[in-house]
């Protein structure tokens, strides 16, 4: 989530614009599981509903937490390296760190959202630290293995899906569920098998950040402009060739089923977020940082912009409007844009006056055992 750097002094704020850039990314695709109108509730879309969930599978399903995992394992390196260079115990700490980031993800998952992803990353984490001593070149082997299993199992399981997965899905909306221990064996259950299905494409991608971050790619090495270029339109003729089957599914089917293009969803998942990652350095390169401080922002405070999205959305749906009943797809992308254009401008207030977001405060308290500061303006410069 927010940079696991240990020293804000070593922040790199192209990491923070890329980590908001994810976020709100995440948003968007939460939002309508949250509320019931999405891929995991709803089979088919027809009349405006298709087009919306179209421009979804094409331009937000599956890419964002691609980057997110990817920052995960690049902030992992960083904060290693940092408290090592200071003399302090790395592997200590960051235990300290996953147990937290687990514990709370368990708490999100079990009291809001059955969707949390953190004590999934918090687990993968401990198995990353395996690997933080390894040579490069392993890392990068293991990580190409991961992703190229992962999507092997992807596609198996979306061929699967056409034949046997029903024209009208039953899952429940979790905050339906009212009794405590049903949500917890719920979670489980879910948490078990996404750890089965996503662990290998998520630990693919945690070992590509860390290879990044080994590698120096923020760190005026390995990351030209030239590099960016070529590998941003290596990357979106990619993916334009993947959408090709999407459109025409769409175009010639009475009914968009994002199932039956899953698989092209999930590989375009991938090129995708290989584009908006180039394209965005590129445009730190052209336009400079400052232009992008909403982003950096919201990247800076990514562990609670995470949390309230389902805080908000929880109160707003079953405090005051107090209505579980499904929301079209349209309606849930016009609130989750809202929702985004909150979050980017509360995190710019909250920054001019302190040097961390609340829970991004709790998560150092609870790494070092020692109360920081909040409301110290800390400086933001590259390491």
């Amino acid at each position: 989530m927010q940079a696991l750097q240990g020293d804000n002094k070593e922040r790199l704020r192209e990491v923070d614009i890329l980590r908001g850039f994810a976020v709100l990314g995440i948003c968007l695709v939460n939002i309508p599981e949250m509320l019931g109108s999405g891929i995991a509730f709803v089979s088919d879309h027809t009349g405006t509903d298709a087009f919306v969930r179209l421009l979804y599978d094409m331009l937000v399903q599956t890419k964002f937490y691609t980057l997110f995992a990817f920052l995960f394992g690049l902030s992992f390196y960083l904060f290693m390296r940092s408290a090592e260079r200071r003399g302090l115990a790395a592997k200590t700490l960051m235990t300290r760190r996953l147990l937290l980031l687990f514990l709370i993800g368990m708490i999100h998952g079990v009291v809001l959202w059955f969707g949390d992803v953190l004590h999934t990353y918090a687990i993968l984490g401990f198995i990353l630290m395996l690997f933080y001593k390894r040579k490069e070149k392993t890392m990068l082997i293991w990580s190409w293995s991961l992703l190229i299993l992962s999507g092997l199992i992807i596609i198996a399981s979306t061929l699967l899906a056409i034949v046997f997965v029903p024209e009208e899905l039953s899952k429940p909306i979790f905050q339906t569920i009212p009794n405590l221990g049903e949500r917890i064996d719920f979670l489980l259950t879910y948490s078990t098998m996404n750890l089965l299905l996503r662990g290998p494409e998520i630990m693919g991608l945690f070992l590509l950040g860390l290879y990044a971050g080994k590698k120096g790619w923020f760190e005026g090495k390995g990351l030209s402009k030239n590099i960016l270029r070529r590998w941003q339109w290596i990357s979106l003729l990619l993916t334009l060739l993947f959408f090709i089957p999407m459109v025409n599914h769409y175009m010639y089917s009475a009914s968009y089923n994002p199932n039956y293009v899953y698989h092209y969803t999930y590989l375009s998942g991938k090129t995708m977020a290989v584009f908006y990652f180039c394209t965005l350095l590129r445009l730190i390169q052209s336009l400079g940082e400052q232009r992008l401080n909403g982003l950096a922002a919201v990247g800076r405070m990514a562990f609670t912009n995470y949390l309230t999205q389902s805080i908000i959305t929880m109160l707003i749906l079953y405090v005051v409007l107090r209505d579980a009943s499904l929301w079209p797809l349209w309606a849930c992308f016009i609130y989750s844009v809202l929702l985004l254009i909150l979050q980017v401008g509360w995190s710019q207030v909250w920054l001019r006056r302190h040097g961390m977001g609340p829970l991004e405060w709790v998560w150092r308290a609870g790494t070092y055992w020692k109360r920081p500061t909040l409301r110290e303006k800390q400086a933001d410069s590259k390491s």
